[in-house]
């Protein structure tokens, strides 16, 4: 059985480029806080990794990048000490340190009145939702938006912002804290100084460059118009949902959202029963975020949009990505009607 991947947000497969760019990186040894030949080897390809993802990013200096393990990480430097709010559909990683929580309207979409003291994801990763980040929010959640759409982060007014690697095709375990200025910042792990002083511990410097090869070949994909081709990809599969099942609702239908990410809502139909029964047929789509499977509390971003449990209990979400082709959307949707149609004739 051909198994075909449609979770692309829950983590992309790593691309090639990434892939190489690991393997050559073993061979540099060295410790980059070492002041001999190999630790200065290391500290050189670090930072002139640092320095190329400022760049692409369209930040003007390599101080305003911070390595971590990844956004959870990333977003957890900032939030455990600073008192701010959030909405429900936030990741969570930033729900977890929230003290208020911000009203989010019918559409997805939320109103921040002070942005200073607020946490506001570019795009959420469930339904792709995209949000209009206003001028100087604390923190903006940019880890699924970043690579899919166009983000020049120089035109963007925040104090801090996130990123992550293996959201774009790069290795898991490593992220970036995009910083405007350090000095608010209460480091989460203390020892040798590393990253400016502001996150101890020896760097990964393999998935660095891996994930810095990985933000290269996305620039590429981006500049030459990937996206539009996907978002085409992602029309084509809802317009066959709704063939199917007029019924079915696809959230944030009639706003901005990401252009591969595809929510969807069929009353009854449990969203885990639906995931269980296309992997067995080799479909790999998922029920909301990863990190959020098996929680009691899954689905309260839906709720929080005025969707009720028993909806938001009976969603999917379809993530496709650079290698998704028509054929394996069709078959998806072969494989989804079939099982609806089982599901209905037991329900009846």
């Amino acid at each position: 059985m051909k198994r075909v991947y449609l979770d692309w947000n829950a983590s992309e497969p790593l691309s090639e480029k990434a892939y190489s760019a690991i393997i050559r990186s073993l061979q540099q040894h060295g410790n980059p806080s070492s002041i001999h030949f190999e630790g200065r080897e290391a500290r050189n390809a670090l930072e002139k990794a640092r320095d190329r993802i400022a760049e692409i990013v369209g930040i003007p200096s390599r101080h305003s990048i911070v390595f971590t393990s990844g956004a959870t990480e990333a977003a957890s430097m900032i939030l455990h000490s600073h008192p701010f709010k959030c909405a429900l559909i936030e990741h969570d990683c930033v729900k977890v340190w929230a003290e208020h929580y911000l009203d989010v309207s019918e559409s997805g979409l939320v109103a921040v009145n002070d942005p200073g003291s607020s946490s506001l994801q570019m795009a959420n990763s469930e339904t792709g939702i995209i949000q209009d980040v206003p001028d100087g929010i604390l923190l903006t959640d940019a880890v699924q938006a970043f690579g899919k759409i166009c983000i020049d982060f120089s035109n963007i007014c925040y104090e801090f912002a996130v990123i992550s690697s293996h959201k774009i095709g790069g290795p898991k375990g490593v992220g970036a804290l995009l910083v405007q200025d350090t000095s608010s910042i209460e480091p989460l792990i203390k020892g040798g100084g590393q990253e400016s002083g502001l996150r101890s511990g020896t760097e990964n410097l393999a998935n660095v460059l891996g994930f810095t090869a990985a933000v290269e070949d996305r620039l590429v994909a981006i500049k030459s118009g990937i996206q539009v081709e996907i978002e085409k990809k992602r029309d084509y599969l809802e317009r066959m949902i709704k063939e199917v099942n007029p019924e079915t609702i696809i959230v944030g239908e009639a706003v901005n959202r990401l252009p591969n990410t595809s929510y969807f809502i069929t009353r009854g139909w449990k969203g885990d029963l639906q995931v269980a029964g296309l992997d067995l047929e080799g479909f790999s789509v998922s029920s909301g975020m990863a990190c959020s499977n098996g929680k009691k509390d899954k689905g309260r971003g839906l709720e929080s949009m005025g969707y009720s449990k028993e909806l938001s209990d009976c969603g999917i979400r379809v993530s496709i990505g650079f290698s998704t082709i028509n054929e394996d959307l069709e078959r998806f949707i072969e494989v989804w009607s079939s099982q609806l149609k089982e599901w209905q004739r037991k329900a009846a």
